[in-house]
């Protein structure tokens, strides 16, 4: 069965009553998770990001986070920007990252689909990482794009993630099938909702109305990003 906004919604509900934690970053174990080792692993995901894109943040620097989670990224970013407005299409992982208590942060549970709630122009960088391999369609992550070109301001940058499509994709059918039926660790990633896309180079290149530099992360991680001033006509 396809996933779906509403699909997608419910599944992220679900798994951030079930193992919020595992669920934004699936690398450390499902249980027994070091939660000290989680949130400074965010800490060098963004020094990792800043590094290889060129962002340097300024005290008085707006960023927008799609996907925000649980604020494992959000913490980081936080500490040395002006705002944070973070959104994802959870509210029990929104509710989770309102918890932190970061004065400079805004949370907001999204639509899934788009940036509606923010300006054109308002944010120095957006930002979506590890999120988009979720997504239901190709079309929503052209919307999502299209979305931070234009909520990123003049000179702002913006800069996501998403998972090769390479071999492995001919193994996922197995690997469901595999999951579907494990009686211990996570739940239901055998399902479309946390599998998601796996969309080719050029067709990611080809939705964005900006050019964009890639980098591959390693860790089933390539990087797209850029800068507005760049902007195709």
């Amino acid at each position: 069965m396809a996933s779906t906004i509403q699909s997608s919604r419910d599944f992220w509900n679900e798994k951030a009553r079930e193992n919020a934690l595992w669920y934004v970053s699936s690398y450390g174990p499902y249980e027994g998770r070091d939660e000290a080792d989680f949130w400074r692993s965010g800490f060098t995901i963004w020094n990792d990001l800043k590094k290889r894109i060129g962002y340097t943040p300024q005290p008085n620097h707006v960023v927008v986070e799609i996907g925000c989670g649980v604020g494992r990224l959000s913490r980081a970013i936080s500490s040395e920007v002006g705002t944070l407005k973070g959104t994802d299409i959870s509210s029990e992982m929104v509710n989770r990252a309102n918890q932190l208590g970061l004065g400079n942060a805004r949370f907001s549970v999204g639509n899934g689909f788009s940036l509606g709630g923010f300006n054109d122009g308002c944010a120095d960088f957006v930002l979506a990482y590890c999120v988009f391999q979720h997504l239901p369609t190709k079309d929503i992550l052209a919307g999502y794009v299209r979305e931070m070109c234009r909520v990123a301001g003049p000179k702002g940058m913006l800069a996501f993630t998403i998972v090769p499509r390479d071999w492995r994709v001919v193994l996922e059918p197995v690997a469901a099938i595999k999951n579907r039926f494990r009686r211990q660790g996570p739940k239901g990633i055998h399902k479309k909702e946390w599998r998601g896309i796996r969309p080719t180079k050029n067709e990611v290149h080809s939705i964005c109305p900006i050019p964009l530099k890639f980098d591959d992360m390693g860790g089933e991680r390539w990087l797209f990003y850029g800068t507005k001033d760049s902007r195709r006509v």
